[in-house]
């Protein structure tokens, strides 16, 4: 009979530990690399939404989506959740053709931004993981135009360009999602290269 009891009390206890175990196992942890590649939408770093949404929009404009790639790594729980920190690169491009004619106007946009982020440990389970991002946008912005009224002395029109570098602080919202231990999914929307992107999410290391 002690013998039954005991098996009995060993079992409920390594059925605890065991519970206790996935419970307390996160999607992104100390030492967690992760690294996401997405496309977004909606250009909010560069003036290719303000400076040609008069007419862009209604015809003639061509958007690249923006691309991105993002690294991340874990460094440390605080708090009520692991902090981490990392870089994102991104670009996306606007060209416009006036019909009928060769000339084009180009903008493009090349974005550098290192950033922190928090998971926070009651949204981070073992497959999902919302968080919070902060980071800042080091933007250059590029334009050039081969119009008419750009012309050499031999009345042969030449290209203008300009350039431009700015810094704008952004805070966004993500999640993931893993459908195995390495590979998901991901999504982030606020103040980036673009309002939302999404794609595919790897990760590997980590506790």
């Amino acid at each position: 009979m002690k013998k039954l009891v005991l098996l009995f009390a060993t079992a409920i206890l390594l059925t605890i530990t065991s519970t206790s175990q996935a419970q307390d196992e996160k999607c992104f942890n100390e030492g967690t690399s992760a690294i996401n590649l997405g496309v977004g939408v909606v250009n909010t770093l560069s003036y290719n939404n303000g400076y040609i949404g008069g007419y862009a929009y209604g015809g003639g404009a061509a958007f690249t989506p923006a691309f991105t790639a993002s690294y991340e790594y874990g460094i440390k729980h605080v708090g009520i959740g692991i902090i981490g920190a990392g870089l994102e690169f991104g670009f996306q491009g606007t060209h416009y053709n006036y019909a009928g004619t060769p000339y084009r106007e180009r903008w493009t946009t090349l974005a550098f931004s290192p950033r922190a982020t928090y998971h926070f440990d009651f949204l981070n389970k073992k497959k999902l993981d919302i968080y919070a991002i902060v980071q800042l946008n080091v933007y250059a912005n590029s334009y050039s135009d081969n119009s008419p009224y750009y012309t050499n002395s031999n009345g042969t029109f030449t290209t203008y360009s300009s350039h431009s570098v700015g810094v704008r602080p952004g805070v966004m919202v993500a999640i993931r999602y893993f459908f195995t231990p390495n590979f998901g999914v991901f999504s982030e929307l606020g103040y980036d290269i673009c309002v939302i992107k999404g794609g595919l999410s790897f990760k590997f290391g980590g506790k």
